[in-house]
């Protein structure tokens, strides 16, 4: 079991896909359908315009059905011809996601430095509780928030207040998405971004309260900025 070592100062939210879980299983997916290396890219950002669209519209669907709906779009945009049981792999593949390698070093240090952790998520509970448990990662959560549990999707603003049910001291969103970034910061949370996946971020959104290039960095000035050991 975990031991808080020291008392807790703040809530960190971590966004998962493609913040906490590398994105590279699915690329590889299409790849080996024929597809460039790219396709990975317009897969998502296809599948989280259609989402916000039907979440800003006053509808939902979970994420893993909006990929489903998107994926053969993707691939007839690409030229890919691909059947009903390639398409269903790569979208398997997201039950595949592989841990960033320096996440785990990112919640021990925050863990350390008493911060309470939860996880904020466009996917499913059940799916981003077996991505963690799979990562060895699980116990350094308090809460996982879905945006299943209110039909709406980030960046809407209620996402980010379901954070503040049983937060302590500063929230704070850790995510490697500009827009999800902004979202933060319109809900009043603050927000630290990750540049290894979309490298600058946009000038019309509010700006982030911390720019790092990977969890540690962003764990290390966490830790740093606020911690007091006992």
């Amino acid at each position: 079991m975990l031991q808080v070592v020291s008392m807790a100062k703040g809530t960190i939210a971590f966004d998962i896909i493609g913040t906490c879980f590398s994105l590279e299983k699915p690329r590889q997916s299409l790849i080996a359908l024929g597809a460039p290396a790219y396709a990975l890219e317009l897969w998502f950002a296809q599948t989280l315009r259609d989402a916000f669209a039907l979440s800003h519209a006053g509808s939902y669907k979970p994420l893993k059905e909006v990929l489903a709906a998107e994926l053969p779009r993707t691939m007839q945009t690409l030229g890919i011809a691909a059947d009903k049981a390639q398409l269903e792999s790569a979208i398997a593949s997201f039950a595949e996601l592989q841990l960033q390698p320096e996440a785990l070093n990112a919640l021990q240090i925050l863990h350390n430095a008493g911060w309470q952790i939860v996880a904020l998520t466009n996917g499913s509970e059940d799916s981003t509780r077996q991505l963690l448990a799979k990562a060895n990662v699980l116990d350094y959560f308090r809460q996982i928030y879905s945006c299943d549990a209110i039909a709406k999707t980030k960046p809407h603003p209620e996402v980010y207040a379901m954070t503040k049910q049983d937060a302590t001291g500063d929230i704070w969103l850790v995510a490697a998405h500009a827009w999800d970034i902004q979202g933060a910061k319109a809900a009043g949370l603050k927000a630290a971004y990750i540049t290894k996946q979309e490298r600058e971020y946009l000038f019309i959104y509010p700006q982030p309260d911390l720019i790092a290039e990977d969890l540690v960095t962003v764990a290390d000035k966490l830790a740093e900025s606020i911690v007091t050991y006992t």
